[in-house]
């Protein structure tokens, strides 16, 4: 073991004093970490060429079987982030502290005087939000000051992380009242009634509600036309009722249910029904246009409504064929799209709600085209072109066969197609357009806002997914990510109270954090990649209102991957687009805190009581409270 092994002569190795020796050792350590990723990389190139060799030959290649999980194998940042935002000004978990029955036992079993635990049992149950309360209490109530022993072995066992929980009872709805009377026969002669107590049980009751109509008929001889009593609403449309209706949708969008389960759902219960009729109603648009309205609806709101968006992509499968489900959302919604392709162009039509695209070739344009890696040459030969109304697609293709007619890479042509459509996005006037994007560095998402902002999980994972095996090196990159953490969290704090003397000196901060240099290479080299996105790092310090970190979408891409558990993929274009209108209508309920349930019932019943999405994400943008 390598790394136990370079363990063994650190003492040494931290005893040299001098510099030239210090930096000699420093390179030959780099070298180590250097050579033993590269060891690693050849030894799994050679397992896989020894597997194919001996698939040649007929054989079997080395067995597919996962290995233990690693302890070091685990790059999320989410304990990280948590302690950070939870932590105050100081870097301190926001704690509290309390002697509760099991803390007081634990403090039995220390060596402390009878005297004080019987007067800390005066003080059982109490809760106190500061160290600092807590032990001054102690204090007061002893009537003397307590050693530093004292005091760590008290904060050690009374403290505890605050949780706010809410009262459950007075959130249930209460669907029938039952009286529970005393039997009085088997009362004493002297018992007098004192009170009533109350206990609420909750219980749900699945059965059949089948429906005969017996409809009224007149006939008119003079007019040789029937008149029937009207079906009320929502049991007018097939031979299902709209609980059944809506229940499909729930059942597969909600909780995640495949067609053969609700089938055999519905049978245990006694209904007779249809795979064939459940698929129906999940994919076909006679069923969802209503659905697929409120969407498009719901994503124009938030954007037009919305300083920023939060953008992350996820693979999926149509048909065998792969795709992309693109995550789009903020605090007010969530919206999946699934598309063939991740480019530019694609995230634009998402960001411009699936408009029809435009593209311009104006002096804003070229400068983009530069950026793209676009030649001079050719930025020269589409000069000849350049106006300032927008073309439309078919001209723009058209600009392009004239000039390269079939013998330019795909790649190029895409690459300019992207600079004139983002062009011509950044100058819309009679759009609303995306001002902030907040995503990961993929390059798709860059140059289409005026401002992008990165996440900063995602730039934490980079350090996480350093393993070096020198110690020293270890001890470096710890050290590193505690500072690293410590400043999220005071970004975090910043973003609750916004303050311009804090955002220059997190500014300046920032700058002396990732100037560091440790001395391992591989943690210098990130650090300084992470220096080179600073505007993108703090957009918050303009935008107190973006968030730090795009969680938000990476939730929604786990509810795709959940999805995928339960239907590996989608087969048709109509069953995809209902597949991402109903998780963004299912995603969207739970941002705007309503029932999704009861949001399908009332579009499926046709009752509409509740208002459009849309409506809602506007209500909440503006602070005014959504009525239903």
């Amino acid at each position: 073991d390598i790394s136990s092994l370079l363990g063994k002569i650190e003492p040494d190795l931290k005893q040299i004093d001098d510099k030239a020796q210090k930096a000699a050792v420093s390179t030959l350590m780099n070298i180590v970490e250097f050579s033993v990723a590269e060891v690693d990389d050849l030894q799994g190139q050679v397992q896989t060429l020894n597997d194919e060799i001996n698939r040649l030959k007929g054989e079997q290649g080395k067995p597919d079987i996962k290995p233990n999980k690693k302890t070091d194998g685990d790059v999320s940042s989410e304990k990280e982030r948590r302690q950070a935002e939870e932590s105050d000004e100081t870097g301190l978990q926001q704690e509290g502290f309390k002697l509760g029955k099991s803390t007081l036992e634990q403090l039995k079993e220390q060596d402390l005087p009878v005297e004080l635990l019987e007067q800390l049992e005066t003080m059982k149950g109490s809760k106190y939000s500061s160290e600092t309360e807590f032990i001054q209490e102690i204090e007061s109530i002893v009537g003397i000051e307590l050693t530093e022993q004292y005091r760590t072995l008290l904060i050690k066992y009374a403290r505890y992380k605050k949780r706010n929980r809410q009262a459950k009872i007075p959130q249930i709805a209460i669907d029938r009242y039952v009286d529970c009377p005393v039997d009085k026969s088997q009362l004493p002669a002297d018992a007098v009634f004192n009170e009533h107590t109350y206990k609420v049980v909750q219980d749900v009751i699945i059965k059949t509600d089948n429906v005969e109509f017996k409809r009224e008929v007149y006939y008119s001889p003079s007019l040789n036309q029937c008149y029937s009593g009207a079906i009320p609403a929502g049991y007018d449309k097939g031979d299902f009722g709209p609980h059944i209706n809506a229940d499909i949708l729930s059942f597969k969008y909600v909780n995640g249910m495949s067609i053969p389960k609700i089938v055999e759902f519905y049978q245990n219960i006694g209904t007779l029904i249809s795979g064939s009729y459940i698929s129906s109603r999940l994919t076909k648009p006679k069923t969802l246009d209503v659905f697929h309205r409120e969407k498009e609806a719901m994503h124009q709101a938030a954007i037009e409504v919305s300083p920023y968006l939060q953008i992350d992509d996820t693979g999926t499968r149509v048909n065998g064929q792969n795709h992309y489900t693109q995550i789009v959302c903020n605090d007010l919604y969530t919206a999946f799209f699934t598309t063939e392709h991740k480019n530019r162009l694609t995230i634009l039509d998402i960001l411009s709600n699936f408009g029809c695209r435009q593209f311009l070739l104006n002096e804003k344009t070229f400068s983009l085209l530069e950026q793209l890696k676009i030649s001079k040459a050719d930025r020269g030969l589409l000069s000849e072109y350049k106006r300032d109304t927008p073309y439309e697609e078919s001209e723009i293709l058209k600009i392009l066969q004239t000039l390269y007619g079939d013998t330019e890479s795909p790649r190029k042509r895409t690459r300019i197609l992207e600079g004139c459509a983002i062009s011509c996005y950044r100058q819309e006037t009679g759009l609303s357009i995306v001002k902030i994007l907040v995503c990961d560095d993929a390059p798709q998402f860059k140059l289409l806002t005026d401002e992008l902002a990165l996440c900063w999980i995602h730039n934490g994972r980079h350090y996480k997914r350093l393993n070096p095996v020198v110690q020293i090196h270890q001890e470096k990159l710890a050290d590193f990510l505690q500072q690293f953490w410590a400043y999220y969290g005071k970004l975090s704090h910043y973003k609750a109270n916004p303050d311009s003397g804090q955002a220059e000196r997190l500014r300046i901060e920032f700058d002396a954090l990732f100037s560091t240099e440790t001395g391992y290479a591989d943690l210098d080299e990130r650090i300084k990649k992470s220096k080179n996105k600073k505007e993108e790092l703090l957009v918050v310090l303009k935008h107190p209102e973006v968030p730090l970190h795009n969680n938000a979408s990476e939730n929604g891409a786990r509810v795709e991957k959940r999805r995928q558990d339960v239907s590996l993929q989608t087969k048709t274009q109509e069953g995809t687009r209902a597949k991402d209108t109903m998780m963004s209508i299912v995603e969207t309920c739970k941002k705007l805190g309503i029932s999704s349930y009861k949001f399908i019932y009332d579009r499926v019943s046709g009752i509409n009581k509740y208002p459009t999405l849309a409506q809602m994400i506007r209500a909440k943008a503006a602070g005014q409270p959504i009525v239903i």
